[in-house]
């Protein structure tokens, strides 16, 4: 993702607290989008039940009923088109899992304690086990009995990897999110964290799971043009997350960890200049995905042009599905957050 970094902003050096201008975190909530339209992705047919899939699996993990109030399940029917019912629950399973992961590790401050405790999570990911009482402790050991059993042990591998490393990088993600002392990464440094803490290698191993593609087979794993077109996948991703959810993280205190603050920061642009130029980045890796997959489908192997598909479709639903989400709303009624009582 550094090596996509546009020209102008290559190689800008650190700026510290010694910055002539302090932004206001409040001015992210004042841009339009403009310019950035999104297919209309409909649900996942073959899989009508999902939402009670969901409830079900959190009312379990928690011991009392909870509901998909965010409608998190809808990203995952919008990205996968697998008719296969038992691959559809295991996707839906850790996808939900992630989620909750994700909002339960933003909350941990990194003191001593805090560290220990994301290094504790990674041990139990590496082990599958855990002893904990947490609804998230049984739904760890959960997916990943699961995965074992639908996963090859090459993407097995590779799933647990980069949870692994995923999870390592709250160790610095959250101390970006909260900073108070107004240091702010380069977009060297940011572009570095982003391709780490984002997990969309994570969303692709299931996409390959959803076509029934083995990259390993194939030898792709370390092949280049599969790499790029991941890459481009998930930067695009990447953006139009940053596009429809800092008006959201205002108020939870997380915006200065966006490419939105990034760019007004370093360049001491407006928000709606921020924006419009993320905007045509976005546009420029949409054209990158569509040049790497033709690439990739030029191959001539069915299963590996399916799961271009696939890929092609998880982008368009991700960016669908963030512009309706209710965890991205800033209407007072909705909330980021799924309530577990917990």
């Amino acid at each position: 993702m550094v090596d996509s970094i546009p020209d102008i902003f290559k190689g800008k050096p650190p700026t510290g607290a010694n910055r002539s201008t302090i932004i206001d975190v409040n001015e992210l909530l004042n841009y339009e989008v403009r310019g950035l339209m999104s297919e209309r992705i409909l649900r996942n047919p073959n899989h009508p039940e999902s939402t009670d899939w969901t409830n079900k699996l959190l009312s379990e993990a928690y011991g009392r009923p909870v509901w998909d109030t965010s409608d998190i399940t809808a990203f995952i029917d919008m990205c996968y088109t697998t008719v296969n019912k038992k691959r559809a629950f295991v996707i839906n399973y850790w996808i939900i899992f992630a989620f909750m992961m994700d909002d339960y590790m933003d909350q941990i401050v990194m003191d001593d304690a805090g560290k220990q405790q994301i290094c504790e999570w990674q041990q139990k990911y590496r082990t599958g086990k855990s002893d904990g009482k947490l609804g998230l402790d049984k739904m760890l050991v959960r997916t990943l009995e699961m995965n074992r059993q639908y996963l090859s042990p090459d993407q097995y591998d590779r799933h647990v990897r980069q949870v692994l490393e995923w999870m390592g990088t709250y160790l610095t993600v959250n101390q970006n999110k909260y900073n108070d002392d107004h240091q702010v990464l380069t977009y060297e440094q940011f572009w570095t964290q982003r391709e780490m803490d984002n997990a969309s290698g994570l969303v692709y191993i299931f996409s390959e799971l959803s076509v029934g593609l083995d990259a390993i087979e194939h030898g792709l794993t370390t092949d280049p043009i599969w790499i790029s077109f991941n890459t481009a996948a998930a930067k695009h991703s990447i953006l139009v997350n940053d596009v429809y959810s800092v008006k959201s993280e205002v108020p939870k205190g997380q915006a200065k960890y966006n490419y939105q603050y990034l760019i007004m920061w370093h360049e001491g642009w407006h928000i709606q200049e921020a924006v419009d130029h993320m905007v045509r980045e976005t546009h420029f890796q949409w054209e990158l995905v569509l040049d790497f997959g033709q690439q990739l489908k030029e191959y001539g192997i069915p299963v590996l042009s399916a799961y271009v598909d696939e890929v092609i479709h998880e982008v368009k639903g991700n960016h669908f599905w963030s512009t309706i989400c209710r965890r991205y709303s800033t209407d007072p009624k909705n909330s980021h957050y799924i309530n577990t009582g917990r």
